[in-house]
């Protein structure tokens, strides 16, 4: 295996395990802050070339999420996260999780904690499974073209990656299901630490 976008099944499946981990402790978390089950899921992850990034997700909508810069305290700068909620999801996820989605000022500030909470967590359980120590910045609400936000932030990459890993999410609570995309764009060198670790579930 010489590329991340060159993965296998088994593959996948190890970075989905990834995703799940890092979910899970997301969803425990939001079920004690309020106080009521919320089961949180990777049901699929894919690795697509940012240049193709169109073909999977609606670039031409504004969406809203949250940004988090993520640091190797061994070699610096690792890449940045980004979980974004679909135009359809943003709505829905503050109404289930708050019972009211008509002000715009407190969907932004809810939909900033959830994606402060699952960034936390993504970063914790990549960082064990990578035996590495990461720290995330605070996040930075981002509400725009979700494209436009991919661009930005891999431009800050001092040594860039052409792949962008989607850990497509699925946030679950009673009847309702909501999309979440968790999307992880790794600098070169965190590349190397992902291609090393799913080297050795081969």
């Amino acid at each position: 295996m010489h590329s991340i976008g060159d993965l296998g099944e088994i593959e996948l499946d190890a970075l989905k395990e990834l995703g799940n981990i890092g979910v899970g402790h997301a969803a425990t978390s939001l079920s004690r802050m309020l106080g009521r089950l919320v089961v949180m899921s990777v049901p699929n992850v894919r690795v697509v070339k940012i240049s193709e990034l169109h073909e999977v997700i609606e670039t031409e909508k504004i969406v809203a999420g949250v940004v988090t810069a993520l640091e190797d305290m061994e070699n610096g700068q690792a890449g940045f996260l980004y979980v974004t909620f679909p135009e359809s999801s943003s709505e829905k996820v503050v109404r289930i999780l708050l019972g009211d989605s008509s002000d715009e000022e407190l969907m932004d500030s809810a939909i900033m904690e959830i994606g402060n909470i699952l960034s936390s967590s993504f970063c914790d359980a990549t960082a064990e499974m990578l035996g590495i120590v990461l720290m995330p910045t605070p996040p930075s609400f981002a509400k725009d073209y979700s494209i436009a936000v991919v661009d930005a932030v891999v431009s800050q990459l001092a040594d860039k990656s052409d792949h962008i890993v989607i850990f497509e999410t699925e946030l679950r609570e009673r009847e309702d299901a909501i999309e979440i995309l968790v999307m992880l764009m790794p600098s070169e060198t965190f590349v190397n630490y992902i291609l090393k670790m799913l080297s050795m579930v081969e």
